[in-house]
């Protein structure tokens, strides 16, 4: 059976992952707000849904009990990132991956038991800074 991931927020971080889900034949729902970004992302995700990420209402017509995996991308909208993650959460989730804008947003997302919470930034810079200790120049 193929994993099923749910990708809310589709800035650079969340397209990214969601293309890459998908070339690697992950099954990707994407969410968002911007109709924009949704028509941007459609032809190659799975399913692609504009709605309100803040609205509890909004969520309940989205099948989201139904996958592995969620993927909260919002580092600057705190509110829109808690929300999202509670709601993937309470709907049966079984793994949450959320970004973090701040240490103030990842203590609230360690908080609320997120399975895991990155740093982009941080991440590729580990992976940078390890690929220039091991170059053999």
């Amino acid at each position: 059976m193929k994993k099923q991931c749910v990708i809310v927020g589709l800035g650079k971080y969340g397209m990214s992952i969601a293309k890459n889900l998908t070339d690697k034949g992950v099954e990707v729902l994407a969410v968002d707000s911007d109709i924009h970004v949704i028509e941007k992302v459609d032809n190659y995700v799975t399913k692609a849904i504009c709605i309100d990420v803040t609205s509890e209402e909004a969520w309940k017509q989205l099948p989201i009990k139904d996958f592995d995996i969620g993927v909260v991308c919002f580092g600057e909208n705190i509110s829109a990132s808690i929300l999202s993650c509670m709601i993937l959460k309470e709907s049966g989730v079984k793994y949450v991956i959320a970004k973090a804008g701040n240490k103030l947003h990842k203590d609230i997302l360690q908080k609320l038991n997120i399975d895991e919470v990155v740093f982009p930034e941080e991440y590729v810079a580990e992976i940078t800074a390890e690929k220039i200790i091991n170059l053999d120049i």
